[in-house]
């Protein structure tokens, strides 16, 4: 048939190419599209009336079509895209007696096949991945299909049954495996945990879950957790004991770094006290940082452990550091633990930190006011990232660390010279507690005594009943500049000195409390009057225990007119 015939049958007969699955187009000599059927409209993304009679590359600038015309090559099974669309091409000049009349392109969309072709390579990958994964794996694997026939098997799972090769691949589980319940899970889709299979004598605990694929079921995999019951038992067994010297060992540290005093042990009647008493007991459910501040020897230490253990992290560790008696360049040692190696006359096998020591508990940096610049940095950075560094080492430790600060200088006024971070000290005064000096506190002088008295009775077998009233006056009168701890140690060595004696008395004191004269000998009327006056007032106020309302009605007088006493004796 001569190629203008068959130009004249194409176009009495578009419906021929438009019934073609292959994209067709036709070209003069000039480049002009004659033909096209539907298939290429699509792919070209374009309209009958928009092709026929255009230029070829003015319908799709990407198309080599015109090329054949000037080559007068055929170029077969290109690779192209069109649009979006991943095609072959073949382009084809067209020739009537050895003259060119034209040019014909034919091609494929072969996006589908591609995507095929990528997930039959993905397919054989994640294959591949898997068949590994089952010849490496120490558990017994298994995998059937919805018919229960094996289609996988692990090497550790023909080892237990003692098969070699493949030889059980697509046999039915039943044959090959005794009690198995395999082809029942495949049917029934309803998963068996560690549930207990006997084989060859010997007890398995297995998992069987159902697999499925496009929603439906498709077979099951089993694992066996353990190859036998008896290594279950052994594992159960190392486990216990790992778990027993665990508990030991951190029952030996809590033992070790534990919090000793609680609020009880705190003694007082002060009103300001017992208001700092009932802030530590509302702390239970609080990790905030505390700072705790006061003059030396006002109990602060006692109050950190009360935290602790009105806490729910009384069970944990307890540590202890005291900035100002640790030399500067032992301090960061001490604190954050070292490495074995890491400097010149280092432990061998390092040093754990305190603050490791203090995980999930809490550590008591005691004047902290007295901690380098330097270290004060490092601190802050355990505050907000939550971790320690020892030194030596590149690999950061997470901890959980509550931090009780305590110290008698004056942070606010270090910030203000520089010589405490700032944003170390925000980060510490979370909660802040101020605890008042004994001197502020005259009616907790003679409750301490009393108390101090007792423990030295209890831990010397003694019976000494308590201080004169000339002695209380003496130690009532007296500034205590060293708070509590210059009390008990001015009632031990009174203890101590006393010679058969039921109570102390003045001449017990030291020289610069007792002058050995009476605290009111040669004063005026005036002031041996308001020093009776005063100390009946603290007599009644101890034995209502600071109840205000009470001592002034036992006195006959008003509470308002006893606040008045109180601010002239300055016992408030």
């Amino acid at each position: 048939m001569g190629l203008n015939v068959f130009f004249s049958f194409l176009n009495e007969n578009q419906y021929v190419l438009d019934g073609l699955t292959n994209g067709v187009i036709i070209v003069d000599t000039q480049g002009i599209i004659t033909h096209i059927n539907t298939r290429a409209l699509e792919l070209l993304e374009t309209s009958l009336q928009s092709a026929v009679g255009s230029y070829m590359n003015d319908v799709y600038s990407e198309s080599k079509l015109v090329e054949v015309l000037v080559t007068k090559v055929p170029q077969i099974n290109v690779k192209m895209k069109v649009h979006s669309r991943n095609c072959i091409v073949s382009r084809i000049p067209l020739f009537r007696e050895g003259e060119l009349i034209g040019a014909a392109s034919i091609f494929d969309d072969v996006t589908r096949i591609d995507q095929l072709n990528s997930r039959i390579e993905a397919d054989r990958n994640e294959m591949s991945i898997l068949k590994m994964i089952l010849e490496l794996a120490y558990d017994g694997i298994l995998v059937v299909d919805a018919e229960g026939y094996i289609t996988m098997i692990s090497n550790a799972y023909k080892k237990f049954l003692g098969i070699e090769g493949d030889e059980v691949i697509g046999k039915h589980v039943t044959e090959v495996i005794e009690n198995t319940r395999m082809h029942i899970v495949a049917q029934t889709g309803i998963p068996e945990i560690n549930d207990f299979q006997e084989i060859r004598g010997g007890h398995m605990v297995a998992t069987r879950m159902p697999y499925y694929v496009d929603g439906k079921i498709a077979g099951a995999i089993g694992k066996v957790i353990f190859r036998n019951v008896s290594e279950l038992q052994s594992i159960n067994k190392k486990y216990a004991k790992i778990e027993k010297e665990l508990k030991n060992l951190k029952s030996e540290i809590s033992s070790l770094h534990r919090a000793k005093y609680s609020l009880d042990q705190i003694i007082s009647n002060n009103e300001e006290m017992t208001k700092i008493k009932y802030q530590v007991s509302k702390m239970v459910h609080s990790r905030s940082s505390v700072l705790i501040q006061g003059e030396s020897g006002t109990g602060k230490e006692l109050f950190a452990h009360a935290i602790h253990l009105s806490s729910r992290r009384r069970d944990m560790p307890f540590i202890k550091v005291n900035c100002a008696a640790i030399p500067e360049h032992l301090l960061e040692s001490e604190l954050f633990g070292y490495e074995k190696g890491s400097f010149t006359g280092a432990d061998k096998n390092g040093r754990i930190g305190k603050f490791e020591l203090a995980d999930q508990g809490a550590i008591f940096l005691d004047e902290i006011g007295d901690m380098p610049l330097q270290m004060q940095a490092k601190i802050l950075r355990v505050i907000q990232e939550g971790e320690v560094e020892r030194i030596g080492s590149n690999s950061p430790k997470q901890i959980d660390v509550r931090i009780i600060a305590a110290t008698n200088r004056n942070l606010k006024q270090m910030v203000e010279e520089r010589t405490f971070r700032e944003d170390l000290y925000y980060r510490l005064n979370v909660i802040n507690l101020s605890v008042p000096p004994l001197r502020e506190r005259k009616e907790d002088i003679i409750l301490l005594s009393r108390h101090f008295v007792d423990l030295l009775n209890h831990e010397n077998q003694g019976n000494v009943k308590g201080l004169s009233e000339k002695a209380q006056m003496q130690l009532i009168s007296y500034d205590w500049k060293g708070n509590i701890r210059e009390l008990k140690n001015v009632i031990e060595r009174a203890y101590n000195i006393i010679e058969g004696e039921e109570l102390i008395q003045p001449w017990h004191l030291p020289a610069h409390i007792y002058s050995g004269k009476e605290v009111s000998t040669g004063e005026p009327l005036k002031d041996l009057v308001d020093a009776a006056e005063k100390k009946i007032i603290l007599e009644r106020l101890i034995a209502f225990k600071g109840n205000k309302s009470k001592a002034a009605a036992d006195l006959g007088i008003s509470r308002m007119a006893l606040h008045k006493k109180l601010e002239k004796f300055n016992m408030k």
